[in-house]
């Protein structure tokens, strides 16, 4: 028995399969936009607006500490970013976040300071905010049994969202409480 030979393939008959590969894959990342985009370097930012100063951080940040101190918790400069509702026109305004740790919680509770340009603006939006704290499609982002506490001291409006039913740690969300019912001005909300 005689082997049957085979003409020979031409080059491109035995690239074509190649070819379709490469081209399939060209045309894919084509369609779905260009290849992935790089990694960011460096740490990522915060989304948080951090404040124009460090002398303006260091005011906030011990204005804050000091109330959390005098309610007897441990204070926690780091952590996650607390974004309270705000009002759209102030959600570029800087913030700082200092917890308040118990025993019972660890983790701290949040008390945030939304720090204005100078004390008039803050005492125009102040009642703005409020207002808005209390509105239906605000309330919605926030759990049914939440409360909210404003306090305004100079430029700075202190904020305390307190939500009894995951509270780990009652008496301690209420002596903050007591401590900030002492500070600055009241801010009422209206009901």
């Amino acid at each position: 028995m005689s082997e049957a030979t085979r003409p020979p393939r031409s080059r491109l008959s035995r690239l074509a399969p190649f070819l379709v590969l490469i081209g399939g894959f060209a045309l894919f990342t084509w369609l779905s936009g260009g290849p992935p985009a790089p990694e960011p370097q460096g740490p990522p930012a915060s989304a948080a607006p951090t404040p124009r100063s460090s002398a303006e951080t260091a005011q906030a940040t011990e204005f804050l500490s000091a109330a959390i101190r005098a309610a007897g918790l441990g204070v926690i400069t780091g952590g996650a970013d607390v974004r309270p509702p705000l009002p759209p026109q102030y959600n570029d305004l800087p913030r700082v976040v200092v917890r308040g740790a118990s025993a019972n919680d660890p983790l701290g509770i949040p008390l945030l300071a939304v720090v204005f340009p100078d004390a008039t603006s803050a005492a125009i939006a102040a009642p703005e905010i409020a207002a808005y704290l209390v509105l239906p499609a605000t309330l919605v982002l926030v759990p049914p049994d939440a409360s909210f506490t404003l306090r305004r001291s100079g430029s700075l409006l202190i904020i305390f969202q307190r939500t009894p039913s995951a509270d780990p740690d009652p008496s301690a969300a209420e002596s903050l409480l007591t401590v900030l019912s002492t500070l600055g001005e009241e801010i009422p909300l209206p009901r």
